[in-house]
Formats: structure tokens, C-alpha cells, sequence
């Protein structure tokens, strides 16, 4: 079963997850990112950092709820650092637990001593041994998988959470055990064989289920708990604070993955002889658990109410446990099998992304990973994709974006708030007949009127067109202004109109002389026809007068006969 997984989201490509896995046991493929099971710790860094909140681990509180339905004998198994995390005393929790329906509260912190009393045992028999304390199960985790030649250093002894259960399965062999705590990584300590932990709740899930019931726990500043010296196991050093130590050797904490790593090295290399080592992979202990996290919930305040909470630093103020119980665990490594890729496929993957030389490797560490070469071998492991490199996709993005607006036909000028040119593509600089480093660093009132540019700026319009001509290029251009104020930017569009208005006036001309000449030819024809109209009216006129004479003629022969 899946402890830990990804929701299904709109990832971001922000590779925060893998920047902050310090074992990078998470997957991207096709953008979308996974966890590989066999190499995460579950420390719980990839569930804080998420900006989209895709990684979720499992619930158990239904199951808890099936389990006090059924009216099972449901026992609380609390860490020592509740009181940090909710500011109350272990009498007030108890009574809030019992209100969801335990039977029953314990404090692990008895689990705690057990395993104390364990560690002082073994180093009193192994004295001259370097110790690395096995109480935080992600700590132990990086030890299996990822150095197991470290594992013969870590002390061989059950967590608090598997003692304490343990010893509770001795006195109440059919209850159930619910262990609540501030660390992801118990969910899956509880599934391994011989846990007797049958469910893990967070203190954020108790807290939503506080919340389901009506519960209401009211903080207690000063509240007072029964001095118990093993209750600072959850700080920095209290481990080592409740231990018997021998003058003869180092008794030194170790928190955070950074220290914990280096501080593998250095005893598997042997520098740290002599040496008792408390580790925990959380800064500042369980106090700086995910719980704690994701709560903004400080480490110094976490001591200092874990300090409150023990109310002693007196070694002989602490728990007694009567029962004689093994709490021997033994710790084998299995290393995470990943071949080193070959150099030359490293190199590959590199030219892949634009890295050609030393130079050219950022070592920026957007994709998630320290270097360049790391992310190389995580391609090649099939954990990364070549997209991921943020310089690359940016530099191929101003590539592609460079090559459209240079094989644009129109003319582009790219112009600051300030009107200054940035960039002008051939087409602009073969409509101006200049060079291109003779026009950038311009103002663009050079060679354009700039008064659009203003009246741009000033509207609350983003694109604004118009038709204008440059008397000194002879040029008619449509030009149209786009402003991004976000980018402080203004594009410039121009396409060269000259031809077109050139052939446009020609056609006009020749329009207006034809016009000219029809006016001509009908001005001559009306001409003609007052001519022949004129000459038509003379001939009539001395026809009618002949016609006339010769009817008279006509007419006087007539009364003569």
C-alpha cells in the first residue's frame, strides 16, 4: 500500500517537490510527477513545499472510526510532542481523546524511556563503538536504502513507537493501538511486520477530527504534567539529555538532512570515533515535524514546551517499566540499485540542453536538482525530462519567438516605456534602409512620429491603429501599437503600404485624365450638335420659305385657269 502519493492537479512545473526531496525519489514524466516508493524516506518535505497541495498520504481516521463503531478496545498511543504542538497538558488531551472514543490514552514517552534505557545498555557492552540513535524511522529509512553500509552504526533497538506498543500488546493483547504523532514516516513503520500499530493519525487530522466532533481543546500555557524526564525526546538533544553518559565519549545531536548526511559519511569513513550520535531528520527534532510545518509552528517554542511538558531534567524522575521485553531491532540495509551512467551519456544528455562546456552548466538547480550533471543522470535514470531545465526552455522559447519575428514580412519594432527602440527585425530595418544597430537605442522619435506612442500610454487601450506617412522615407505605413504594461513593453507593427498607395494614386491620375478626356469629347460632340443643330435650322427655315413660294405659285396658276 501507497503511503504517500500525488494527487491529479494542474502541476506547475515549478519542481519544488524535487528540489526539496533530499533523496529525489520523485518521478516527472509527461509534467505530471510521482514518487518512487522504493527510494522515498518519507520524510514529508514534498507534502509542505507543494504549492498546489498534490501530494496526500493516507487517512486513517475512517478506518479508526469502523474500529470504534464495532466498540473494539481502542487505545491512544500520544508522541511526547503533543504538548508542543496543541498546548495542552497530557490530562486535558486524555480527555479529548476519550470524547472521540478511546478507551484509553498512554504516552509514548514510556516507550521512550525503554528505549533509552536500551541504548545506555548496549553502549555500556560496546563502549568504544560510534552510536547513531535509531528513533527517527526516516532516518532509519536513509540508512536501508540509500548508505546500508551505515546501518551496523545505528543503534539496534526498536523506535519509541514500536516499544511502547510492544509493551502495551504484553498487558492488552486484543486491543487495537493508534499512534498520534507529528511524522508521516510512522505511517509506514506502522505497516512493517510487528509494529502492533494498527493506524497513524497526524496531529492536523486529529485536529480536523477535533473539529468533525465539536471537540474543543483550549491552549493552557502554563500547564503542568507529572515530571517525566523521557518527554524531551521530541527537541534536539533530548535524546541525549535522558541518557546515562560516559565521560569517555561524544554525546552530540545531529538535525536536518544536511547534517545528517555528512555526518553519515564521516563515521562510515571512520572520523567520528568515540561518538554517540542523536539524529533526526527534522530540524529541530519531532518539534520540527511536518505537522509542525505546515502549521508554522517554531522549533525554539517547540523545546521550550517540550521542556514544560518533562517539568525535570533530574535523571531519576522518569517512567519504571516493570516487564522485561527485547526491544532488539536489526537495521538491514537495501541500497537503491541505480547504475552511474556513462560519461559520455552524461555528456550527451547535456549538448541535449544546450550545455556545451562547464560554462554553459548554470548549476541553477530550477529543475530540482544541485547541478547540471545531476540532472543529466536523473534523464538518463528516467526520473527527469530534458524540459525541465528552465534556461533551456527559455532560451528556446527566445529562439522561437527571435526566428518569427524575424521571418515576419511586417516590420517589428519592440520599444521600452521610456520610447526608446529595444529590437527591430530585418523587415523594419529594409522599410527604413538602416542597419539594425543603428536603429536599437533609438529614441523611436527618429524615425517614426512618437505622439501614437504617447496617446498609447496614456488611454487605457492595449492596441490602437492608424495610417500614416513619413514624408522624409517617402513612406506610407499601417501601423498598429500594442502595449504590454505588465512587460513594459510596446510592439510595433508596420507593413510598408508604399506600392500600394503609389499604384492606388497612379490609378487615380489616370481616372482623373480619362475623366479630363470625356469631358473633352463631350464637350466637342455637344459642340457638333449646336453646329448641325444650327445649320439644320437655316436649311429648314429656307426650305419653309421655298415650299411656301412654291405653293403660292401653285395656288395663283390654279385661279388663273
Amino acid at each position: 500500500m501507497s503511503i504517500l502519493e500525488f494527487k491529479k492537479v494542474n502541476c506547475k512545473d515549478c519542481y519544488k517537490c524535487v528540489r526539496y526531496c533530499p533523496v529525489k525519489s520523485i518521478r516527472v514524466k509527461n509534467h505530471v510527477a510521482s514518487i518512487i516508493k522504493g527510494e522515498c524516506i518519507l520524510c514529508g518535505n514534498c507534502t509542505i513545499v507543494c504549492p498546489q497541495h498534490a501530494k496526500e498520504d493516507i487517512n486513517d481516521v475512517p478506518m479508526i472510526k469502523v474500529l470504534l463503531e464495532r466498540h473494539e478496545t481502542v487505545f491512544a498511543l500520544l508522541a511526547p510532542s503533543f504538548s508542543s504542538y496543541f498546548n495542552v497538558s497530557l490530562e486535558t488531551m486524555s480527555a479529548a481523546l476519550r470524547e472521540l472514543g478511546f478507551a484509553d490514552v498512554f504516552e509514548v514517552a514510556e516507550g521512550a524511556y525503554m528505549v533509552k534505557s536500551a541504548y545506555e545498555k548496549i553502549i555500556d557492552d560496546n563502549p568504544t563503538q560510534t552510536w547513531i540513535t535509531s528513533c527517527c524511522a526516516s532516518v532509519n529509512y536513509y540508512v536501508r536504502k540509500h548508505h546500508p553500509e551505515a546501518a551496523k552504526y545505528l543503534l539496534p533497538v526498536l523506535t519509541p513507537m514500536k516499544a511502547h506498543a510492544k509493551l502495551l500488546r504484553e498487558r492488552y493483547p486484543e486491543a487495537k493501538f493508534v499512534f498520534i504523532g507529528p511524522c508521516l514516516s510512522k505511517k509506514g513503520e506502522a505497516f512493517e511486520n510487528g509494529s502492533n500499530v494498527s493506524a497513524v493519525l497526524l496531529f492536523e487530522e486529529l485536529e480536523d477530527w477535533f473539529a468533525e466532533k465539536n471537540v474543543r481543546l483550549v491552549e493552557e500555557e502554563n500547564f503542568q504534567n507529572e515530571p517525566r524526564l523521557s518527554r524531551l525526546f521530541p527537541m534536539s538533544g533530548g535524546i541525549l539529555a535522558t541518557m546515562r553518559q560516559r565521560p569517555e565519549l561524544n554525546y552530540l545531536p545531529i538535525n536536518g538532512f544536511e547534517g545528517v548526511a555528512q555526518t553519515i559519511e564521516d563515521v562510515v569513513a571512520g572520523k567520528l570515533p568515540n561518538c554517540i550520535i542523536e539524529m533526526n531528520f527534522c530540524k529541530g527534532g519531532c518539534v520540527g515535524g511536518p505537522s509542525f510545518q505546515r502549521k508554522h509552528l517554531g522549533t525554539v517554542r517547540g523545546a521550550m514546551k517540550t521542556r514544560q511538558a518533562a517539568a525535570t531534567t533530574r535523571y531519576d524522575e522518569d517512567y519504571t517499566v516493570p516487564e522485561e521485553i527485547s526491544l532488539e531491532s536489526v537495521i538491514k540495509g537495501r541500497r537503491v540499485f541505480s547504475l552511474e551512467p556513462p560519461e559520455e551519456q552524461i555528456a550527451a544528455v547535456l549538448r541535449q540542453m544546450d550545455k556545451f562546456s562547464p560554462e554553459d552548466e548554470l548549476n541553477c538547480g530550477m529543475c530540482g536538482y544541485s547541478t547540471c550533471r545531476d540532472k543529466a543522470r536523473a534523464v538518463l535514470q528516467g526520473k527527469a525530462e530534458i524540459t525541465m531545465c528552465m534556461p533551456y526552455i527559455r532560451k528556446r522559447a527566445e529562439n522561437y519567438a527571435d526566428k518569427i519575428i524575424e521571418s515576419m514580412p511586417s516590420g517589428v519594432l519592440s520599444v521600452d516605456m521610456s520610447l526608446n527602440i529595444l529590437q527591430a527585425n530585418p523587415a523594419a530595418c529594409e522599410i527604413f534602409g538602416l542597419p539594425a544597430d543603428s536603429l536599437i537605442g533609438q529614441p523611436v522619435h527618429t524615425i517614426l512620429d512618437d505622439s501614437d506612442f504617447v496617446s498609447l500610454l496614456a488611454s487605457d487601450e492595449d492596441t490602437v491603429s492608424a495610417n500614416v506617412f513619413l514624408p522624409d522615407y517617402s513612406l506610407y505605413l499601417e501601423e498598429t501599437l500594442h502595449v504590454n504594461r505588465e512587460a513594459n513593453l510596446i510592439i510595433c507593427v508596420l507593413k510598408n503600404v508604399t506600392d500600394e498607395k503609389t499604384r492606388h494614386r497612379r490609378a487615380m491620375q489616370k481616372k482623373q485624365q480619362a475623366a479630363a478626356i470625356a469631358d473633352e469629347i463631350v464637350e466637342k460632340q455637344l459642340r457638333m450638335v449646336h453646329e448641325i443643330a444650327s445649320l439644320l435650322g437655316e436649311t429648314a427655315s429656307e426650305t419653309k420659305i421655298a415650299i411656301s413660294d412654291l405653293k403660292d405659285t401653285v395656288i395663283t396658276e390654279d385661279d388663273d385657269g
